[in-house]
């Protein structure tokens, strides 16, 4: 079964990004981005060519794969558009990788459940300089797109109605639950909790052939009271554990709220530990946030646990969208207790590791990483993680590939599986999975930096430099599908060109 890594310390440059050494010296001081943040002379990566090839759908498509955890930086980017700077902590990896489509280089046909294949590219990362090259880790599958189809499902709605959720939040919900009772298939049935100063079943589990039932049920949904999310949870995961002890098919809460629990037990340890005995019983937990006020800390932590995942949905068109696109894989896990262990090269050191939830990563002796990912889901989308490397001090490491990796993982069953492959540098054009993915490590690793400048160091200045730098790395770039990348951090550039006295300036 699943063992769960001890953490090991990190870099903290950039929030669980780039890992530290082994028995490191408490004098020693620790790697932080240089000065300054205009971008590098020394690397120019505006003339790579991308493979266009490979922007166009194959004609075989297989599912894809993504880590459990957040799907998405849909508040962080919500906060930018209404001009705040969003906390270190809402600037996710995961889930920014989740937003995009990252496929694997072109070459291997996976033959199992989930499969792993690495490549990497040089690198310079505005925010963290001492990265030399980026590795991606693509998953795929040999599931094919055209013919799956999701198990029938078994869905708890634990919907918080507390007063901090009336108005444009409970309205979100609402709309998210009459969009989720209208997807459903025959086979599938729902059942609503509701919670505030009390919690109750508001809506026994219902076959979907009831529709008129349920929408009549969602629409009586009104808001008043606190927030007792203990309860609420409680009541779900027993509604959804006695309900599908029958149900052929997979059992699964899925939890609406602003993540503002002041009723009960409010910490995160709480709510995860009920998460994974949940999991360990057969009922997984998708977290739909809403509300400016969101909790995304809290709920982050929440959904790193085995069958966790987390949405956010600013509003109701976005809603729509990611719902009409995504559910049906956002209820679908594949995999579980994934070990990746990471070996780097001889001269080659790993300085950073980007979207992998949770905290369960240590060293090895040899200064590799053994990472831990509790839960792999499906995805319309191909996922991947990526790793940093950098040559080792005084060492001019030889050519070829950067690193190993193996995977282990297990399925819903207990039976295990493992996979293996190499860094290898790519020669010629970029693959577009891994052009992507440099551009958004680029961003995420700054993107943080800039708002741990503003919120924690009130450096301005310092914080409008970076979001500046970024801005030119990307716009310089132009990387096919990345477009809203862009906006968001010009966006965010100017907030902070105000912020730190530049309002009144002409900048480049």
């Amino acid at each position: 079964m699943y063992r769960r890594l001890a953490p090991v310390a990190c870099l903290l440059a950039l929030t669980a990004v780039a890992v530290a050494e082994p028995d490191r010296d408490d004098d020693e001081p620790t790697v932080s981005p240089a000065e300054p943040f205009a971008p590098s002379p020394r690397m120019d990566f505006s003339a790579d060519l991308i493979d266009g090839a490979l922007l166009a759908p194959a004609a075989e498509m297989t599912m894809g794969a993504t880590p459990g955890g957040a799907q998405d930086v849909a508040f962080a980017r919500a906060r930018i558009e209404a001009g705040e700077v969003p906390h270190p902590s809402t600037f996710t990896p995961e889930g920014l990788f989740s937003e995009h489509d990252l496929p694997a280089p072109a070459g291997r046909v996976c033959d199992q459940l989930l499969c792993v294949v690495g490549a990497t590219a040089p690198a310079d990362l505005v925010g963290q300089p001492e990265v030399r090259a980026i590795a991606q880790l693509a998953f795929g599958t040999n599931i094919d797109a055209a013919t799956w189809r999701r198990a029938p499902l078994n869905l708890v709605a634990v919907v918080d109605k507390s007063g901090s959720m009336s108005g444009a939040p409970l309205n979100t919900v609402k709309a998210s639950l009459h969009r989720i009772a209208d997807q459903l298939v025959p086979g599938d049935q729902l059942a609503i909790v509701l919670y505030g100063d009390r919690t109750h079943l508001h809506l026994a589990p219902t076959a979907v052939s009831d529709r008129r039932a349920l929408h009549a049920q969602i629409e009586a949904i009104e808001s008043a009271g606190s927030t007792n999310m203990e309860a609420g949870l409680a009541l779900g995961f027993e509604v959804a554990r006695k309900s599908g002890a029958r149900f052929e098919g997979t059992s699964r809460v899925m939890l609406f709220t602003d993540e503002r629990p002041n009723v009960g037990r409010t910490d995160a340890g709480s709510f995860m530990a009920m998460a994974r005995a949940a999991s360990q019983g057969g009922v997984g937990l998708t977290t739909v946030g809403v509300g400016t006020h969101f909790g995304a800390e809290l709920a982050t932590k929440i959904s790193s646990v085995r069958g966790g995942n987390l949405v956010f949905f600013p509003d109701v068109p976005t809603m729509v969208e990611r719902l009409a696109a995504e559910l049906d894989t956002l209820v679908s896990e594949l995999a579980y207790g994934l070990e990746l262990e990471v070996e780097p090269a001889p001269g080659h050191q790993i300085v950073g590791l980007y979207g992998v939830p949770g905290d369960a990563v240590e060293r090895t002796a040899r200064g590799g990483l053994r990472i831990g990912i509790e839960t792999v889901f499906l995805s319309r989308k191909q996922g991947a993680i990526f790793l940093g490397f950098a040559p080792e001090p005084g060492a001019v490491p030889a050519p070829g590939p950067l690193g190993t990796a193996r995977l282990r993982y297990e399925i819903r069953g207990g039976k295990r599986y493992e996979d293996a492959t190499w860094f290898t540098p790519m020669e010629g054009p970029l693959p577009i999975g891994l052009a992507r993915g440099r551009a958004l490590v680029d961003e995420v690793t700054a993107l943080k930096l800039a708002a741990t400048k503003h919120t924690v160091e009130n450096n301005q200045e310092g914080a409008w430099q970076v979001a500046r730098a970024l801005r030119m790395r990307l716009a310089q770039a132009a990387v096919p599908g990345l477009e809203s990348e862009l906006k968001t951090v010009a966006a965010l550039e100017e907030t902070l060109r105000r912020l730190s006295g530049h309002g009144g300036e002409v900048v480049g």
